[in-house]
This record gives C-alpha cells, sequence and structure tokens, in this order.
C-alpha cells in the first residue's frame, strides 16, 4: 500500500469516528433525560434507537442519490474528455493535410 492511499484511509477513518461521534452525542443529548439511574430506561433505549435508525436510513438515501449523481457525472466527463479528444484528433489530422 503506497502512503497516499494510507493517507486517505486514516483521514476516512477520521471522517467516520468523527461522525459517529457526533451522531452519539446527538442521540445521547436527545434522548437520556435520568441521570438517577445507572441503565437507561426503555424509553430511552427505544429514543436512540430510533435516533440511530433514523440517521441510517438518511444516510442510506443520500448515498444512493450520490451514487446516481456521480454516476452521470463521470459519464458527462467521459463525454466531454472523448469530444476534446476527437476535436485534437481532427485538427491534428487538418495540420498533416495542409
Amino acid at each position: 500500500m503506497n502512503l497516499e492511499a494510507a493517507a486517505t484511509q486514516i483521514r476516512n477513518f477520521k471522517d467516520f469516528l468523527l461522525l459517529y461521534n457526533k451522531l452519539t452525542e446527538h442521540c445521547f443529548t436527545k434522548c437520556v433525560d435520568n441521570f438517577y439511574s445507572r441503565t437507561t430506561s426503555a424509553d430511552e433505549r427505544k429514543c436512540v434507537d430510533n435516533c440511530f435508525g433514523k440517521f441510517t436510513n438518511v444516510n442510506q438515501k443520500i448515498l444512493g442519490v450520490y451514487v446516481d449523481v456521480q454516476q452521470e457525472i463521470n459519464a458527462r466527463r467521459i463525454a466531454e474528455m472523448e469530444a476534446n479528444q476527437n476535436a485534437i484528433a481532427a485538427a491534428a489530422e487538418g495540420q498533416e493535410n495542409s
């Protein structure tokens, strides 16, 4: 594995941990409100499950849209590159015929 790939993996892992910590803090702040017991109540557990579940569902939908959009962007870039290559080839052919 090269250094650039390792750096990318580390950055991705840091981003994942940051997101996980933010989500944990958000769901904890939203759902846990009774600090008189060492265990969470059934309502608190249900709230946390719903909070994480909602995030997971939204994240999956966003990723699905991202993949679709990214495929369209890649297809446009490929078409632009092919058009540029064809234009360069036509210009070079025109110079050879001159």
